[in-house]
């Protein structure tokens, strides 16, 4: 998604932090140019009487691909989004799309992304195993550095689930931005509030160029 800024020194345009969406293209009405930082001039309309100055800002795309087959795993999987789209991260569009859905279409559009899987047998999921590999090969080149995240809703410890994937992204040359979370044993609560601050981490850290 393209952010379009109108920035206009004369407040009757709009109020500062003013949003709207039309298709792909999210508009932001600001009314003082002193205090905006970011961005690039588009054009600029010299006839406006508004003086309306035209910035595009392009917006990075983190994707979630989570497992979810249980009410839990959906609870884990809602709050990875739900951080993800915190409303003080302005410039970061969220996708979650379970692993069979998702395609290498997807995974080449985002610029970081979080999976989420269960402990299977000490491995993960079918699903998102078969989501890496339709992925691996379309996706090898072009997203070598791609930068990633993952939690592990594991019944045991999740260790050969996290060797798992490790070697596939090894493989792929993903950069983990931060260590494996595995939400092991009986499900607690706190495995909310850990998985939403997962989904906080990422986007924020993509919002402000971090990754």
């Amino acid at each position: 998604m393209r952010s379009i800024v109108f920035m206009a020194n004369n407040p009757a345009v709009g109020g500062y932090g003013f949003r709207f969406k039309l298709g792909a293209v999210q508009f932001v009405i600001i009314s003082d140019l002193a205090f905006y930082i970011g961005g690039i001039v588009l054009f600029v309309n010299w006839k406006s009487q508004a003086g309306f100055i035209y910035w595009c800002v392009n917006m990075k795309q983190l994707l979630i691909v989570a497992h979810a087959p249980s009410a839990n795993t959906q609870v884990l999987s809602d709050a990875v989004l739900r951080g993800a789209t915190h409303p003080d991260i302005d410039n970061v569009e969220v996708r979650l799309i379970p692993p069979l859905q998702a395609v290498a279409e997807d995974v080449i559009k985002a610029d970081a992304i979080i999976l989420g899987t269960t402990e299977n047998l000490g491995y993960m999921s079918g699903a998102l195993k078969d989501f890496f590999d339709r992925i691996y090969y379309p996706c090898l080149e072009s997203k070598q550095g791609l930068s990633c995240a993952i939690y592990i809703r594991a019944g045991h410890d999740g260790t050969g689930t996290q060797r798992a994937i490790d070697t596939i992204l090894t493989g792929l040359r993903w950069r983990q931005v931060q260590a494996p979370m595995l939400c092991k044993g009986e499900f607690q609560e706190s495995f909310i509030q850990e998985c939403e601050q997962l989904g906080m981490t990422i986007a924020a850290s993509l919002d402000a160029g971090i990754i």
